[in-house]
């Protein structure tokens, strides 16, 4: 009688256990398929990401966030970046036909300590400034070993869009595999914000690798005269932009503007397939050999 008893209870136990295991399942199919068919809303129950601006920034480096660039009297000054509409990737990945090739990834590599470079890589197609005259020390070459990154810069326009009988100003993006310099951004090695655009998941995919950046990681950007800036990611962030109000973009586009301290700062769009949110990558100099000891050692 016992034994019955203790066969009853070990069905029980196992029916019950097996039922759970199927509910799970089935819960699990169910959410993978809601978010192979809608990425757009299933991107914003992806664990650890916020959605408002002042939950997004990473304390990085310096603990705290970094203060956000003054806003001018009116935020229709403000540059805004475009929200793509163009094909973005499948929910498997794969590019669309619209979609031009990816270029191939070189291997990960860890980022050396910042050494100045005498003979970097430039593209012959990329303008240069006549070494003649000094003037700005214009972004030529971006490197980012973090993510196997070389690719030229080139400057980018801003271009007039009326949105709701307003018109207002829009960044330019490079349509190939190049990020963009805000022209009216700060050169190198100078105060203020030194900005790159870029995209993601169309036209070479540029900035595809971006938010692998994590604060400490080393960013190079060469100069028309040969040498290379270090810089160091102190902050990323991932603010809401698809279908946010206007008020919302402009806002977002506030960290693109002047600051009176030297930044880099690096944008795009994410997440892969659904571009729903803006990218920011903001990184601060490294000095050079010599610098930082001369620095200290002013009075």
């Amino acid at each position: 009688m016992e034994t019955q008893r203790q066969f009853r209870r070990t069905v029980a136990l196992g029916v019950v256990i097996a039922g759970t295991g199927l509910l799970c399942l089935g819960g699990a199919l169910a959410l993978l398929t809601w978010r192979l068919l809608h990425p757009e809303e299933a991107v914003r129950l992806l664990p650890g990401i916020m959605l408002t601006p002042e939950d997004t920034p990473t304390p990085g480096l310096l603990g705290s966030p970094l203060p956000l660039p003054p806003r001018p009297e009116s935020l229709a000054q403000v540059g805004i970046l475009p929200v793509s509409d163009l094909p973005t990737a499948t929910p498997t990945g794969q590019p669309s036909p619209a979609r031009s090739a990816v270029p191939t990834r070189t291997p990960r590599a860890s980022a050396a300590p910042p050494q100045p470079s005498t003979t970097p890589a430039r593209d012959p197609a990329a303008p240069v400034t006549p070494t003649a005259t000094p003037g700005p020390l214009i972004p030529q070459r971006l490197v980012i070993n973090r993510i196997g990154l070389d690719a030229p810069i080139v400057p980018v326009n801003l271009l007039p869009v009326e949105i709701n009988g307003v018109v207002y100003s829009q960044w330019d993006v490079p349509d190939t595999f190049a990020a963009g310099w805000h022209h009216t951004s700060a050169p190198l090695g100078q105060p203020g914000n030194t900005v790159i655009n870029g995209h993601h998941n169309v036209y070479g995919e540029v900035f595809r690798y971006l938010v692998e950046l994590q604060p400490g990681d080393v960013i190079g950007v060469d100069d028309a005269h040969g040498t290379r800036h270090f810089y160091t990611v102190a902050q990323t962030m991932t603010l809401a932009e698809q279908g946010q109000p206007l008020e919302t973009r402009l806002e977002n586009a506030q960290w693109i503007l002047p600051t009176g301290d030297e930044r880099l700062t690096l944008v795009t769009c994410w997440p892969y397939t659904a571009n729903t949110h803006r990218l920011l990558v903001i990184a601060l100099p490294v000095p050079l050999p010599g610098e930082e000891q001369a620095e200290n050692s002013n009075p």
